[in-house]
């Protein structure tokens, strides 16, 4: 077992403190957590603290109980998609996909797998790819990559991959380069495959090895981005593809350690990724995040919206950006044991809080999607004593 293997299966054994994003299984720690809060009749408090102006809303979408909505992608302002999965109450899991016109949103159909879609993106209308890893009982996960061709979801073929894999982030800036990241547990080595418009292929590089990446963005096809963690060190790592080749590059060192969650690459000298880190005194989480400017990664100071959380990790799951100065990040943070939606903005100077809303007693943001019109979109899922469901807020 290899070390970041070891620190999964370490934090896994508290629901809801698994920092590390492993295809979406966060959300569900946490939810597991909060179930387990309820069931002992602990009265949750959601209230938090008023932070930043008003900002994203709720808007109405499919009430479908059991479910989380785990990634976004952005077309257009009238074409925007969220993927994540749903648990009927044996605990079977399926695929979920839901749709924006401009108007409302709705479910799509998908392929009918189990275990979720984890990640989203998309370069027009009619070519948007999602990932997932489907889990039949008593079957090792198996990796799938999913397609939308402007009509209907298909699961496409691509290479077989070792069995216990899954594949946890995809990036599509054109219809013949897209990306897809993720990791084999027992392997040293993570996962990254390429599709060149006619068929998805498994890249290999000495980048790879000892590097589990669990982000990709790419805004070119000579400028892609993968953001992991170091199975030698334990800490982060980033990995960079120039159109020829793949070079491991330094993320900027903390003695608070750093995991990345999203990651969102604009130019060659402008690069984001956003997590999670320890705070001073080494015993909580906090949101985090560090920037490549053509040379160097470098910490960036986040606001923490509860400096006083002792244990619960406060963090930034996913970011999208529309520009250098327009860039939004979105994860959660713990009040007691409520749990708030936590929406950021980097104006180009420094990152603030914008207000977001919290309607339930556990609210969280898994990712977010961003257009130059100001169109924003993030997802996640919110849960009371009595229902599990989707969350949308858009701007």
């Amino acid at each position: 077992m290899n070390k970041v293997e070891t620190e999964i299966k370490k934090e896994r054994k508290t629901p809801g403190t698994l920092s590390v994003p492993f295809c979406g299984y966060t959300r569900w720690g946490a939810i597991n957590k909060l179930a387990g809060l309820l069931a002992m009749g602990v009265v949750l408090s959601a209230a938090g603290p008023a932070l930043g102006r008003p900002g994203l809303h709720v808007v109405p979408s499919p009430v479908i109980n059991g479910s989380v909505l785990l990634g976004a992608a952005a077309i257009a302002h009238n074409d925007i998609w969220a993927v994540g999965v749903v648990r009927d109450s044996s605990g079977t899991a399926s695929t979920l996909a839901e749709h924006f016109d401009g108007t409302s949103w709705s479910v799509v159909p998908t392929p009918v797998v189990n275990d979720p879609l984890v990640a989203v993106a998309g370069s027009a209308s009619n070519d948007v790819w999602a990932v997932g890893s489907q889990t039949n009982v008593g079957d090792s996960p198996t990796p799938f990559i999913a397609h939308w061709n402007g009509t209907s979801w298909s699961i496409i073929e691509s290479p077989n991959l070792p069995t216990n894999s899954f594949l946890t982030g995809v990036t599509a800036p054109a219809s013949n380069n897209a990306w897809v990241v993720g990791h084999t547990f027992g392997a040293a080595n993570g996962l990254v495959e390429h599709w060149d418009g006619t068929r998805w292929s498994i890249v290999s590089s000495p980048a790879f090895t000892d590097v589990v990446a669990f982000a990709i963005s790419a805004d070119s096809s000579t400028d892609v981005w993968a953001f992991g963690v170091s199975n030698v060190t334990g800490g982060p790592e980033a990995l960079h593809f120039d159109g020829t080749n793949w070079t491991a590059i330094p993320a900027a060192t903390s003695s608070f350690g750093f995991e990345a969650l999203g990651l969102a690459a604009l130019s060659p000298t402008n690069v984001w990724a956003v997590g999670v880190q320890a705070d001073s005194d080494h015993d909580a989480n906090v949101p985090a995040a560090q920037h490549w400017d053509g040379t160097s990664w470098s910490v960036v100071p986040v606001p923490n919206p509860n400096p006083n959380s002792d244990a619960s990790p406060n963090l930034l799951t996913g970011i999208a950006a529309v520009s250098a100065n327009d860039i939004w990040a979105v994860g959660d943070y713990h009040v007691s044991a409520a749990i708030q939606t936590l929406t950021e903005h980097w104006d180009g100077t420094s990152w603030r809080i914008i207000r977001s809303p919290n309607p339930k007693v556990v609210n969280q943001l898994s990712g977010v999607t961003a257009l130059s019109d100001g169109t924003v979109a993030a997802v996640g899922f919110q849960e009371d004593s009595t229902i599990l469901t989707g969350l949308i807020l858009m701007k």
